[in-house]
């Protein structure tokens, strides 16, 4: 590798990156959308194992955790270099995909938090500031743009992927569905079992539930495949190369080994700096706009008795939210509008079966709204990337670390209020 071409080796990094990032959070991102009602189904049935909201409850501990983390960051990627924090923030999510095997407030709030703080020793901190680390390790003023487009397109494909790996499961007393199976039917040109999401044959839904159960076999089943595919992400960044490309960002600016005192001084100009305070208002929208596309609304499509029959409905939002990510347009507002009206307003936080506001509920507006959401999604985010990295480059971890100090505030305040938020709320937030 050392003798390619830097042009060369330089796509090469930004491709395993990528791949890395695939692996990793096809599992966690896939299972956040549904973490809400999974563990309320849990429950239902044991309700001394973990609380009714407990879904939107770990995401904003985590959040917090990410957030104070992340003041110390920059701290563990100068000590362990990028590629360790990336291997070591990895295997956190990991450890907490695996502890669905045996769900309980304990384990489930303790991984939650760990990979809140895996940055530093947390896996959202550590792993993303290592991530920002390794990207203009390996990139040029000229290339960073290409590379951080190429990473991203990559590491959301997992949102298209977790289609394949991610089943979906009936009402309480059906049998579990997979989505391998819709996957299969694609491929085959076969659009029966489209044609039955989008009537709503698959699934006989019983009047008297309001929201599809998911059994404890089920769950252990779909997390453990979210699990196995984490740790194929763990291996590619063990075995990720870490020479840097010449003339890349960082090294233009050098690297110092700075105290831990140092480190913070510098951390506190970072964030007093004027040019970094311009972007304090796009990482607190991302903040917002994440919790919404990967807990509030996903919800909505099992808490929502309308739209909970539709058994395969919730993968295929998932695929469209990844075919907007890597189309890529600004989009927003419209998926928001749709989202309000076509919504009942109790949705985001509870079953209901009362009605939407102007539109009725369908699971082709659903799909738009997802194509919409994953469009801006990659727009917002592969913007934060690049400017983090343009508009301070002798502060560039300082940078990120501050993005990721807003965007978790934002966010954790969000998920803990989140079970008293209706759509409106969502809407004007």
């Amino acid at each position: 590798i050392s003798k390619m071409r830097e042009a060369v080796y330089d796509l090469l990094c930004a491709v395993l990156l990528g791949l890395g990032n695939m692996c990793l959070f096809l599992g966690y991102d896939t299972q956040m959308t549904i973490v809400e009602p999974v563990l309320r189904s849990v429950h239902e049935r044991h309700p001394a194992s973990i609380d009714e909201h407990a879904g939107f409850y770990g995401a904003g501990m985590c959040t917090v955790f990410f957030m104070f983390g992340s003041l110390v960051s920059p701290c563990v990627l100068c000590m362990l270099g990028s590629k360790k924090t990336l291997i070591l923030g990895s295997l956190l999510f990991t450890l907490h995909l695996g502890s669905f095997q045996y769900i309980h407030y304990v384990p489930y709030y303790a991984t939650a938090a760990a990979i809140g703080v895996g940055y530093a020793p947390h896996a959202y901190l550590v792993f993303y500031s290592g991530h920002g680390g390794y990207i203009t390790e390996h990139s040029t003023k000229m290339t960073i743009a290409r590379n951080s487009a190429l990473t991203w397109a990559l590491a959301t494909s997992r949102i298209v992927l977790g289609l394949t790996a991610r089943p979906t499961t009936a009402t309480a007393g059906s049998a579990a569905n997979s989505t391998s199976a819709v996957v299969a039917a694609l491929a085959v040109n076969d659009t029966g079992i489209v044609d039955d999401v989008m009537n709503g044959t698959l699934l006989d839904v019983s009047p008297a539930l309001n929201f599809r159960e998911y059994s404890d076999g089920e769950i252990k089943i779909v997390y453990g495949a979210f699990a196995l595919v984490s740790f194929i992400g763990n291996v590619i960044f063990v075995l990720i190369p870490t020479k840097n490309v010449g003339n890349s960002i960082s090294a233009r600016f050098g690297k110092q080994k700075l105290a831990f005192s140092d480190q913070m001084k510098k951390l506190l100009e970072t964030f007093m700096d004027r040019r970094a305070l311009q972007l304090v208002p796009l990482f607190c929208f991302l903040g917002v706009t994440t919790c919404f596309w990967v807990g509030a609304y996903p919800t909505t499509l099992v808490f929502s008795q309308k739209l909970s029959g539709y058994t395969y409905l919730p993968a295929l939002y998932l695929v469209m939210i990844g075919a907007g990510e890597i189309i890529r347009t600004l989009l927003f507002l419209t998926a928001m509008v749709l989202a309000l009206l076509s919504t009942p307003p109790a949705a985001t936080y509870s079953p209901t079966n009362a009605a939407s506001p102007m539109i009725e509920p369908k699971p082709w507006i659903v799909l738009v709204i997802a194509l919409f959401l994953g469009m801006s999604d990659n727009s917002f985010n592969t913007s934060r990337t690049v400017l983090c990295s343009l508009v301070l480059p002798e502060n560039i971890a300082q940078v990120f670390s501050m993005s990721k100090f807003y965007q978790p505030l934002t966010s954790s305040i969000v998920y803990f209020i989140a079970p008293m938020m209706s759509m409106t709320v969502h809407f004007q937030l």
